[in-house]
């Protein structure tokens, strides 16, 4: 995990973000250092104010992704009803029919399955920025090379480059009481765990998100809420104390934003997000030059030239040669390419008959 959040530096695009962001800290530093009497804890400042900082230029994406998460709130009772009704139907007819009417429900709504996960897969690389930035904070700042020790320390935080393991095993070095040293190494990895947890629960509360129990997907996403902030407990033991500061203030600062943009999107209606929605996705389908309804159109126009073709094509033909015809068109049909515009048609022809 050390190793990943150093080489991420060494990333494309990941390790540009690195560079403008060590550019950001080592000014937050400085500015600190010249302004603040004393150099106690500046690190701890420059690590908060650092934190704040970024997640503020994203708040335009977090805005856009609560917006998603609160339209997703209302499409999910109907996107359940559809996965509900093809729960026990694993033919692959079946399958291209439920995805054809929970696509439907999106368009009903004007907005689309990778909205959500837009604004996440934009935040990915600056959110992998932040860390080697704070990992390998004197190499970014510097300033804090040749700067006395009592810049690394913060609060009862003797030393914010060793990991909390470290901090127990020489709790006796800092000049500060053993037993705070060690309340301190383990309270850091806990109060990252919780607020994590915190903020999960929050974002799902503020968006009305309720997860389906007989959504398998359910138990799945329950077991994450879960695993995850146990897991930032371990890797905050085992990961500079700096880390940590940072995960439990971006947790505290993710809980104020959503708290803050919830009452913002609480005072506009659901109806007027749909309205919003479907201009701007009829927007984009006119700048693609496509329009559903002319997609549609298209499509039934192919059906019928097929059926017109089939009824030319046997017409001025004894009732021998229309039967003839008529089979070796069924066994064409029959043993059709697979994945092929007449395998398809087969299978949604066989589905209607069933149900």
């Amino acid at each position: 995990m050390a190793f990943s959040l150093l080489s991420a530096a060494n990333w494309p695009i990941v390790g540009q973000l690195c560079w403008l962001l060590g550019k950001v800290m080592n000014f937050i530093y400085t500015i600190l250092d010249s302004a603040l009497p004393g150099n106690n804890g500046l690190v701890g400042l420059s690590i908060i104010l650092y934190t704040i900082f970024v997640y503020t230029l994203m708040i335009p994406l977090t805005i856009k992704q609560q917006r998603s998460q609160k339209m997703t709130s209302v499409m999910n009772p109907e996107i359940q009803a559809v996965q509900k009704k093809y729960r026990n139907k694993k033919d692959q007819a079946s399958m291209m029919k439920q995805q054809e009417e929970i696509q439907q429900v999106y368009d009903k709504y004007g907005t689309s399955m990778m909205g959500g996960c837009l604004p996440l897969l934009v935040q990915m690389p600056l959110l992998l920025a932040l860390y080697p930035v704070i990992y390998d904070i004197q190499g970014y700042v510097p300033a804090i090379k040749d700067a006395p020790a009592s810049v690394n320390r913060f609060l009862t935080i003797p030393n914010l480059t060793v990991s909390p393991i470290t901090m127990i095993k020489n709790s006796g070095d800092y000049g500060i009481a053993p037993a705070l040293i060690i309340i301190t190494a383990i309270l850091l990895p806990v109060l990252s765990g919780a607020t994590q947890y915190l903020s999960v629960k929050i974002s799902q509360a503020i968006s009305g998100q309720e997860l389906d129990k007989d959504n398998p997907m359910a138990s799945t996403m329950n077991t994450m809420n879960v695993t995850m902030p146990l897991f930032s407990v371990f890797m905050v033991f085992t990961l500079p104390t700096g880390i940590g500061l940072y995960w439990v203030v971006s947790a505290v600062v993710r809980i104020i934003q959503q708290v803050i943009i919830n009452k913002h999107l609480a005072k506009i209606s659901v109806d007027e997000l749909i309205e919003r929605n479907k201009e701007k996705a009829e927007k984009k389908r006119q700048k693609r030059g496509e329009k559903a309804e002319r997609i549609n159109a298209m499509a039934q126009a192919n059906t019928r030239s097929i059926k017109d073709s089939a009824n030319r094509s046997v017409s001025g033909m004894s009732e021998k040669e229309k039967e003839s015809k008529i089979e070796q068109a069924k066994t064409n049909a029959e043993n059709a390419k697979p994945g092929s515009l007449a395998a398809k048609a087969n299978m949604v022809k066989k589905f209607n008959e069933s149900n």
